[in-house]
């Protein structure tokens, strides 16, 4: 099941079970966090196959989108992986809590620069066979993670602790859901309560020991029952459950073809979509049985075309073709290996065989049992074999081991200039068409001879380009005889240099070899002929040339043709590819330099990149955690200091590194570049697989002023895509929680190099730096799509000290409030506060953890409990980048209970002759006005 583009899709799950394929989620570019919010399919439980995940923004965990999902089978693998998740960029977490069970395959987890949680999933209790396998780079680090596991902070019960590596440690999926570890022994199922369930159950089960009450079947299942085995007249099918004999006939093989939508057989107790090879079956029988020597098979193709191994792979097991073949293979390498494996066993073509421009061919022996060609239809009713123009056939059959037979129509040969006039006449005397075919159609000036008939040039009337495509005319010919005139063929390929031969050589089908395209008559004689050339490659110059294919009869002379000149055009440019292996490095608290390489298609002389970047907001959820709780990681972040390639002057070693490195040993080479060869075969494998091509974005709007200035997004670059585009430009992560994110500038500057440096910036701030290729047409045509990195500059070393003296004031009996304020501008967050406090009679020195909450409500921290006498501390902040500065010593005092008791008596004799004399002024005012008023 393929859900793509939009979250819509995924109410195709809606009530769904079991999903019988596979799961594929992904290219969701413009969806956000709140458009998954309230989805969830709690119904599915299995996937036969694999579950994949691959850039689908919003998405930050699979914790509610699929609550009960138990089992992966893994019956088909995505490149050998059950489990991918791959560049998924909001992913915070996998959350797959009730996953208990990978029956084949592994767990591929790679570029999600958000996804934690992954150091505390024992992968070992989910595919015990292929825990080694298992492929997990390229997302955040553990250390920048707050992989925090239920029950760590005695709130409740704390998850099992399982080895990985030799190291003991709590196992969950999030911070609210542990990881399932069944006391019954590796592989089995247990209830939520920890009872062991069937042994034929997956993934648990609502009773214990029932085999009716299991999430999923070990093996089969069968009328709501789990089984070792599918019971007597049932047959098994798609490796879970057991169907009748009923059920597997009515099935239909899904097929493009409809030709391919065949009944589904049964074939030792196992209900498959076709026999498998050496079997067959008959129209009456839904069962196989071993064939007897070659197996027939029957194919109706009416007229087939073969122009590439793949098409041929669709006869492959044919032994008769009911219609024609058509033979077109233009390019390949060592084709005929493949060609037999797929049409060897053809042995009979009832119409006809037509082999013609067939470069990639040097002969037909790849039909190694073709023994009859009947001619029940005929090329222009009168051709059964028909052999035209191609320019490395050398052989037919090897006539000394094969016997073919033609018995009606005739067979027509013609620009074949490396297939000798002797093995065609050998081919009329063992096929019996001898005296059949006239000289004009096996002709002795076309077939055996390199040189071309050409007596007159072919000029091109008019050209126009595009950026992949060429329109081109030329004038018509006009030989004597205009019914000699069969059509043109025009030749083309890229050429670099105008030094392009027209002789089309050997290697037609290596790298430099021409490509063809037929071009028929037009219908008007007063019409010009003329070609669309189409898929070209923007920007690049080809060599093109027309030839005019005739009919040429040697005995009346007229050995004439016409071909043009090689003429080079140039295709108009298009938007480059994006920039390639985008590193970063931050060599102070203001600066980034960012490096890349060129695009891989350039589509135009480059002339500058277009470099964006903004400011990233900390991700605030860090405040929700108390960082002062025991065995809660602290988390922390750290700025790239280094490019990661190593390979420019810029990355200096330290003295002590200055030792010529030791060769590495050849099998640690051979393991390192197996290892980087797999990564690319599993890279083109995933875009091959999943990528629908679409038109490249354009940037439509670009400012032209080379001075940075900040702009908005929107100002910046208007970027225009279809609908369903397979692949966009990311959005910038946004905060969590559905909190606004501040509105940070969005800065530019062109640069003409594959590097910058940008300046200014925030000390020990995330930012997020978008690269644009720009070629000389960018006015018209765009820059390319944007890469992206995501850069931290360094720590500024005093931004974390705290600012001020911290002071102090009584909060009590035996207790004091200390107050200090936050650093004005810290390296990214603070997370909490250290207080080093002791007692002048005393050694001993205390340090209280303050977290930031518990700091907020008072701006500074009570010490209670202390005893009396003086007392000296200092507090210190930490933040992402770590540890600030020591603050100066504060000096402070706790009262003993004597000194409470006098300090209450001279209170009250300072306080008793002011209250008396307040009362007697009060007393003599009155009685002044009483007096007055009197």
């Amino acid at each position: 099941m393929d859900i793509r583009n939009d979250v819509s899709q995924l109410q195709k799950l809606e009530n769904c079970s079991i999903i019988e394929g596979n799961l594929q989620i992904l290219l969701m570019f413009t969806t956000g966090a709140e458009d998954f919010r309230g989805l969830s399919f709690p119904r599915l439980l299995m996937i036969t196959e694999y579950l994949l995940l691959f850039r689908v923004y919003g998405l930050e965990s699979l914790r509610d989108l699929f609550p009960n999902l138990s089992v992966i089978r893994g019956t088909n693998l995505f490149f050998s992986y059950a489990l991918v998740i791959f560049e998924m960029p909001h992913l915070r977490d996998v959350g797959l809590h009730s996953l208990a069970h990978v029956l084949r395959g592994s767990v591929r987890i790679e570029r999600n620069q958000e996804l934690c949680h992954l150091s505390t999933i024992d992968w070992g209790l989910l595919l015990p066979d292929a825990v080694d396998n298992t492929y997990i780079v390229g997302n955040k680090l553990a250390e920048e993670c707050a992989d925090v596991c239920p029950g760590i902070l005695d709130v409740e019960k704390p998850c099992a602790q399982t080895s990985v590596n030799g190291q003991l440690d709590y196992r969950c999926w999030t911070s609210s859901y542990c990881q399932k570890v069944c006391p019954c022994g590796a592989g089995s199922a247990c209830t939520a309560t920890g009872e062991c369930c069937h042994a034929e159950c997956l993934g648990g089960c609502g009773r214990p020991r029932d085999n009716r009450a299991c999430v999923a079947c070990r093996h089969f299942h069968f009328n709501g029952h789990c089984l070792p085995s599918c019971p007597p007249r049932t047959y098994e099918y798609e490796g879970w459950r057991c169907v009748t004999a009923e059920y597997c006939a009515s099935l239909r093989k899904v097929s493009h073809n409809p030709r391919d939508a065949s009944k589904f057989v049964i074939h030792q107790r196992q209900c498959l979509s076709e026999c498998p090879s050496g079997y067959t079956r008959n129209d009456s029988s839904i069962f196989c049985h071993k064939c007897e020597g070659l197996c027939p098979k029957e194919c109706k193709v009416g007229t087939k075309t073969i122009d590439s191994t793949r098409a041929a792979q669709e006869l492959g097991g044919c032994t008769l073709v009911e219609g024609n073949l058509i033979v077109n293979i233009r390019r390949g390498y060592n084709l005929a290996s493949e060609l037999q494996s797929s049409l060897g066993l053809i042995e009979t073509i009832t119409g006809f065989l037509k082999i013609k421009h067939s470069f990639a061919l040097v002969s037909l022996s790849f039909f190694k049992n073709l023994k009859l060609i009947r001619g029940d239809s005929m090329v222009d009713g009168n051709y059964t074999l028909y052999v035209l123009d191609n320019q490395n056939l050398q052989q037919l059959w090897d006539w000394s081991h094969h016997v073919l037979s033609i018995p009606v129509g005739k067979m027509y040969f013609a620009f074949n200039p490396k297939l000798c006039l002797a093995e065609i006449y050998r081919m009329e005397e063992v096929t019996g068409t001898k005296g059949r075919q006239n000289k004009a159609e096996i002709n002795p000036r076309t077939n055996g001879d390199r040189a071309s008939c050409k007596t007159q040039t072919l000029r091109f009337i008019s050209n126009v380009t595009e950026s992949d495509r060429i329109f081109l005319k030329w004038e018509r010919y006009q030989p004597p005889e205009y019914r000699d005139l069969l059509s043109f063929i025009v030749y083309y390929k890229e050429s670099p240099f105008q030094n392009v031969s027209e002789y089309v050589g050997q290697d037609a089908c290596g790298a430099q070899s021409w490509n063809m395209l037929d071009v028929e008559l037009p219908l008007s004689s007063e019409q010009a002929p003329g070609v669309a050339l189409l898929n070209l490659r923007p920007w690049t110059q080809y060599a093109i040339f027309v030839r005019a294919i005739t009919l040429t009869t040697a005995e009346e002379g007229r050995n004439y043709g016409a071909q043009s000149e090689v003429v080079y055009i140039r295709t108009m440019p298009a938007a480059p590819t994006v920039p390639r292996d985008v590193i970063s490095m931050s060599n102070s608290s203001s600066h980034i330099v960012v490096r890349w390489k060129p695009p891989t298609q350039r589509n135009g002389n480059i002339t500058y990149y277009l470099v964006l970047w903004q400011q990233l907001a900390e991700d605030m959820e860090l405040y929700v955690n108390d960082y002062c709780h025991k065995g809660l990681k602290l988390p922390t972040s750290s700025a790239d200091t280094r490019f990661g390639d190593g390979d420019g002057p810029e990355v200096e070693q330290d003295a002590e590194e200055r030792c010529c490195p030791c060769r590495p040993a050849d099998g640690q080479l051979r393991m390192e570049g197996e290892a980087e060869s797999f990564q690319k075969k599993f890279e083109n494998f995933l875009h091959n697989s999943i990528i629908i091509p679409r038109p490249p974005w354009k940037v439509t709007s670009i400012n032209k002023n080379p001075q940075r200035t900040p702009k908005r997004r929107r100002d910046v670059v208007a970027v225009t895509f279809p609908a369903n585009a397979s692949s966009v430009e990311p959005p910038a992560p946004s905060r969590a929680g559905g909190e606004p994110k501040p509105d940070f500038q969005i800065f530019e500057d062109k640069v003409v190099r594959d590097r910058a440096v940008l300046s200014r910036l925030r000390h020990f701030t995330e930012y997020r730096i978008d690269i644009h290729a720009c070629n000389h047409a960018a006015h018209t045509v765009g820059c390319s799509a944007a890469t992206f990195v995501f850069a931290r500059t360094m720590p500024e070393l005093q931004a974390d000290n705290i600012p001020g003296n911290v002071t102090w004031e009584p909060a009590g009996k035996n207790s004091v409030l200390l107050r200090w304020e936050e650093p004005r501008n810290p390296n990214g967050l603070i997370l909490k506060y250290e207080i080093k406090y002791s007692r002048e009679s005393e050694e001993v020195t205390t340090v209280v953890c303050v977290s930031r909450h518990r700091y907020s409500k008072y701006g500074g921290v009570h010490l209670a409990l202390l005893q009396p006498g003086n007392y000296s501390a200092k507090v210190r902040a930490t933040s992402l980048a770590g540890n600030g500065s020591w603050t100066g010593l504060v000096k402070f005092y706790i009262l003993g209970p004597a000194e409470e008791e006098s300090g209450s008596f001279y209170v009250l004799l300072t306080v008793t002759p002011v209250v008396l004399m307040v009362l007697i002024s009060c007393l003599a005012v009155f009685v002044f006005f009483y007096n007055k008023k009197r």
